[in-house]
């Protein structure tokens, strides 16, 4: 059923910030099979028996790009993608999995966290009260066994400016339609930044009449767009266009053009990006910048980095959607689960729940499918995988 349970919900509305049909759906769901059901202010929800052992993890909303007002879901040399939409399979397949075990099983635990991708939000303001001790969250993406992941943080900079009113002939300066990807488990397969590609282009003398580019604070930006006004001859398109002067452009172009975009660090150990920098979106005068890194001292180090680099320029700037990072552990959990399934334990670049959740559990650890490119309207779930995970954990729970 998990296939059928995933088309099911796929049909529900669950983009970050608009999730109460979805909530709705599985507080239902989970009282039509006799689960006791409490949710807290923050669209949590937890479904729990007399005396649960374990308890499974998912977040229930999605990032929505593209036509995902209506997803149409396609089946294609053994993946089910969407058709020019971000598919959802992260994390509605973990949601379709755990409705399933609660078809089977009835002394388990299930944790439904709202508004992940929107900065963990639901996992952050946690009011609920979980009885087991043992977690296992199924939003990795690929089919090796997580016991860490990185933390991160946002960087809002504003650059004050003075504007003056402008119609006529500017130049236009495009990029659009790049493959974009997860800002976290993508930034080491060098997909292009839209944003970095029109900066490339500037000259720190021209003045822009605007530039704008990033869809998410956690994606690898697909389109930006600068308008141009030059007193000499550009090899660019011309269009007229109004608007208001960005007087100091100069001041914006060199920050853009020095902000990094890509890994910062490498974790020999584990074969993992340690460190890394998206710059995400510029709005005129804003920017926005995540920063991940694998450990919470590196964390410190990023903004201790880039608060350092901004002391340079007349800016204003907040540090903000602050997140920990979850420091490895070889526990019981992970070794007994290694066991069925024979894995790598591994850590992951990119947020995950367990590293907030760790005050209501004593060991953790992450597993899913093979996903590739999340957060992108080419994402795809392998359906073998699927199975592959879900017949693991029915294992590891008869075993154990």
């Amino acid at each position: 059923m998990i296939i059928e349970y995933f088309k099911q919900i796929t049909k529900i509305p669950r983009c970050s910030g608009n999730t109460e049909k979805m909530k709705e759906f599985l507080v239902n769901f989970a009282n039509d099979r006799g689960y006791k059901v409490k949710t807290d202010m923050y669209g949590n929800i937890l479904a729990t028996s007399d005396n649960p052992k374990i308890c499974f993890q998912s977040h229930y909303d999605m990032v929505c790009i593209g036509e995902y007002q209506n997803i149409e879901i396609i089946e294609e040399n053994g993946f089910l993608k969407a058709k020019n939409s971000t598919l959802g399979a992260d994390n509605g397949i973990g949601i379709a999995i755990m409705m399933d075990l609660m078809d089977k099983y009835k002394d388990l635990e299930f944790l439904f966290t709202n508004d992940e991708e929107i900065g963990l939000i639901g996992a952050m303001n946690l009011k609920l009260h979980p009885k087991s001790k043992k977690l296992i969250n199924l939003d990795s993406e690929d089919e090796n066994i997580y016991i860490g992941c990185a933390g991160g943080f946002d960087v809002e900079i504003t650059i004050p400016t003075k504007r003056k009113p402008y119609f006529g002939e500017v130049y236009q300066i495009k990029i659009d339609n790049l493959p974009g990807g997860h800002s976290g488990v993508d930034i080491d397969k060098n997909y292009p930044n839209a944003i970095k590609k029109v900066v490339s282009k500037l000259k720190d003398n021209w003045t822009l009449l605007s530039i704008k580019g990033g869809e998410r604070r956690n994606s690898i930006p697909v389109n930006c767009e600068a308008l141009v006004i030059s007193d000499s001859k550009l090899n660019f398109p011309k269009i007229t266009s109004k608007g208001k002067i960005i007087q100091n452009s100069s001041i914006l172009i060199k920050l853009l053009k020095t902000l990094h975009h890509g890994i910062l660090g490498y974790d020999k150990d584990y074969n993992v990006v340690s460190q890394s920098m998206n710059l995400a979106i510029v709005n005129d005068n804003k920017i926005i910048l995540s920063f991940r890194a694998n450990s919470n001292e590196d964390l410190q180090k990023l903004k201790d980095e880039i608060k350092h680099l901004l002391s340079f320029i007349e800016c204003e700037y907040i540090i903000v959607d602050e997140y920990p990072a979850w420091k490895p552990i070889k526990s019981d959990l992970a070794q007994k689960y290694q066991k069925i399934s024979n894995k790598n334990l591994k850590v992951i670049h990119a947020g995950l729940e367990p590293a907030i959740l760790g005050d209501f559990f004593e060991e953790m650890i992450s597993v899913g499918p093979n996903i590739y490119e999340p957060h992108s309207i080419r994402e795809r779930v392998e359906i073998d995988s699927i199975y592959k995970i879900y017949n693991e954990i029915n294992e590891f729970l008869r075993k154990y």
